[in-house]
């Protein structure tokens, strides 16, 4: 299969960080993040003592199975979320900020870690995130001296946001 070639070296870069790969990137996780200056130390760690986490717990419950007080609904999981994250406010902003969530469409550790990384009232922006093919672990990628959450947080639009790291040879997506 041959790449689309333009003439337009924005257009190219453009293309060629939103065009599948031909073949998967070759490394470990460690020396991706090296290769696009991100630090992933903490996450990998989080990553490692969570599947260890869940390997006991399948042990515990027999065959892998799933507990059944864990079948929640998107929207009662992203309440759930959000009442740890955000103590200060009352139920009914939980509930419109949980539906919000919950129309993300997002498994529920994704769903945990974009809360993380955009905030409490950043479900827009993680739909427009995934609309636009930025990655949630392109959120510490420093664009100009300035992180991708932040400048999200700050207002820019997720497009202007890929726009900006497409010129500079950045790419956003997985």
């Amino acid at each position: 299969m041959t790449r689309a070639r333009f003439t337009d070296p924005e257009l190219q870069a453009l293309y060629d960080c939103l065009a599948p790969a031909e073949s998967a990137p070759a490394g470990t996780a460690e020396a991706i993040a090296a290769r696009e200056g991100l630090d992933l130390a903490d996450d990998l760690a989080a990553a490692r003592w969570r599947t260890a986490r869940a390997n006991a717990s399948r042990q515990r419950t027999g065959s892998g199975g799933r507990r059944h007080d864990d079948r929640r609904s998107p929207e009662s999981h992203a309440f759930t979320v959000l009442s740890r994250e955000a103590r200060h406010l009352r139920p009914a902003a939980l509930r419109d900020r949980a539906r919000a969530w919950a129309a993300v469409g997002l498994w529920p550790a994704e769903l945990e870690a974009w809360i993380r990384a955009v905030g409490v009232d950043g479900a827009a922006i993680a739909r427009d995130c995934r609309t636009a093919g930025i990655a949630l672990s392109a959120m510490n990628v420093l664009l100009d001296g300035m992180r991708v959450k932040h400048r999200l947080r700050g207002g820019e639009p997720a497009f202007a946001v890929l726009a900006r790291a497409t010129s500079s040879g950045r790419c956003l997506s997985e």
